[in-house]
């Protein structure tokens, strides 16, 4: 068989997101395109949970391959190699294997093929938007004196938090674009959270943060649905315990003061005047929520559905004292206003640099007088 006639077979382990690959790309130009447009035939193989996919080999003669991959845990790798390197699917052979984070200086300049206009929006967005409020959380950070540490299955959210840049080649590296943009909103979603809980502290006016400690340096506390609280701050008011992504547990009995029964969500913010290291502290000293956030990054044409499903539910259930719903875009009106009827307060436009953001420290500041 003529190198015209011969194929070769490329095997990617599907269904894990940034924890599965190693996702395979070649290198045109600046361009890293995947290797399924490369395929002659594509073959998905349910009982091994991988895709096969047949590449003319005269395809790929001479052009430099690029395969990222993800252990379990997160952790990323790349690998750099030639067509010639496979056997049975796999690269046997390579230049070198290392994390991306050490060979990022010889991939900087690359970028993915992108074919969906809304994965380019985000991506514009994101740079635009979202890297300026991971600078102002760093920031902050620094002058405060503490540290965030991502706990959990966090790897790409602490990519995106550590070094933007990197953080691009790890969520892309998924083989497509809407796999792209899922994993993108995620990230997205839990940064404006921690924003806006920057933005909270500030209004509070935290003098210095406590509770959770390592090696003496005060941290926040970043899991979803943690039993620890995320941060604990000293301000005027006396010490504020705040949690992101406050989950009561997962026992009925640990929700009962707030429902009765066990309800599978997660308020975004949950902010209570107290002391309190563990979410279990909190609930056995059966004080109110004090101010629930609701934080909200997409356009309201995203999350207009959600009023019904989330944010009134989140009202019904746990009762708080004062509930603000941030939006980083506009909210009509009229939406503002029926949410007041039901003591949900909206501030929109909450976005670096906004006039908007005095709105917000004013009324939070209030909440806690």
């Amino acid at each position: 068989m003529n190198i015209e006639e011969e194929t070769v077979k490329i095997k990617e382990e599907v269904g894990r997101g940034t924890r599965g690959g190693p996702y395979v790309y070649v290198l045109e130009g600046n361009e890293l395109i995947h290797i399924n447009e490369y395929a002659s035939r594509k073959l998905p193989c349910k009982c091994t949970g991988e895709v096969i996919y047949e590449v003319p080999k005269n395809k790929l003669v001479g052009k430099t391959i690029y395969c990222f991959g993800f252990s379990r845990s997160g952790g990323e790798f790349l690998i750099k190699c030639k067509i010639n390197d496979f056997e049975d699917g796999r690269p046997k052979r390579y230049e070198y294997c290392e994390s991306i984070r050490k060979r990022f200086n010889d991939i900087r300049h690359l970028k993915f093929r992108i074919r969906e206009p809304t994965l380019i929006f985000l991506l514009t967005q994101f740079n635009r938007l979202f890297i300026p409020i991971i600078r102002d959380i760093k920031e902050y950070e620094n002058i405060q004196n503490f540290k965030i540490s991502f706990m959990g299955h966090q790897a790409r959210l602490e990519d995106a938090f550590r070094n933007p840049e990197l953080y691009y080649f790890t969520f892309m590296s998924l083989p497509r674009d809407k796999s792209r943009i899922k994993s993108l909103k995620v990230t997205r979603r839990w940064l404006y959270q921690l924003w806006v809980l920057k933005l909270l502290c500030e209004a509070l006016k935290v003098s210095k943060f406590k509770g959770h400690k390592y090696e003496g340096e005060p941290y926040w506390w970043i899991e979803q649905g943690s039993d620890f609280s995320t941060g604990i701050g000293e301000t005027p008011f006396g010490d504020i315990t705040f949690w992101l992504e406050f989950q009561p547990g997962k026992g009925a009995h640990m929700i009962g003061m707030f429902a009765g029964r066990r309800v599978p969500i997660r308020p975004d913010i949950v902010v209570v005047k107290g002391y309190f290291k563990r979410t279990i502290d909190f609930i056995d000293s059966k004080k109110p929520i004090d101010l629930i956030i609701k934080c909200k990054e997409a356009p309201f044409s995203k999350w207009k559905n959600e009023i019904n499903s989330q944010i009134l539910p989140y009202q019904e259930t746990f009762r708080p004292r004062n509930f603000i719903v941030v939006s980083l875009e506009s909210v009509p009106q009229r939406i503002k206003k029926n949410l007041e009827t039901h003591e949900i307060k909206v501030i929109d436009n909450i976005k670096p640099s906004s006039e908007n953001l005095r709105t917000l420290y004013n009324v939070v500041e209030k909440v806690f007088k």
